[in-house]
């Protein structure tokens, strides 16, 4: 129930046939019903569910994942940097502000699939500096230690 958006809902008890609360969960064309043995279960189920939908951790394991088991900011931030970024020269270089730029993480942390950015209201080193960033504060690496050995022999490879 992780992976799930937070635009979960609750039906109230006069909706349902038992007159309880009903907790409805709807993603990628399932449907799941809770119904938890009193309201303040059913409370405190929506209550996790909707801190869990959000990416509200630096871990990889708390992040909302795209259908490509893609981190959503990741999956975004590259998408808007290939549709329009690709011929400013130095994007990665450059500086964004400071104040966008920690707007835009507080979005993708609260709710990272409701985030659209688009070149209107966005700019392109403000998502360059957001993706390097993200990947910057990862309490787990990309790059394990396990690995590092191999990572700099393929370097080296011509």
């Amino acid at each position: 129930l992780l992976g799930f958006s937070p635009n979960a809902g609750l039906v109230p008890p006069t909706d349902t046939p038992e007159k309880k609360e009903l907790l409805v969960l709807v993603e990628m064309g399932r449907t799941f019903y809770l119904q938890g043995l009193s309201r303040a279960d059913s409370a405190a189920w929506y209550s996790d569910i909707q801190a869990s939908a959000g990416g509200r951790g630096n871990a990889l394991r708390d992040q909302q994942l795209s259908r490509a088991d893609i981190p959503i900011i990741v999956d975004s931030c590259i998408a808007f940097i290939t549709q329009y970024g690709l011929r400013h020269e130095g994007i990665y270089r450059k500086n964004g502000a400071k104040s966008r730029i920690k707007v835009l993480m507080e979005e993708f942390r609260r709710d990272a699939r409701n985030v659209k950015l688009r070149i209107s209201d966005n700019f392109i080193e403000d998502v360059t500096d957001v993706l390097k960033r993200f990947f910057r504060e990862l309490e787990d690496p990309i790059f394990t230690l396990e690995l590092h050995p191999q990572w700099k022999e393929a370097a080296g490879t011509s």
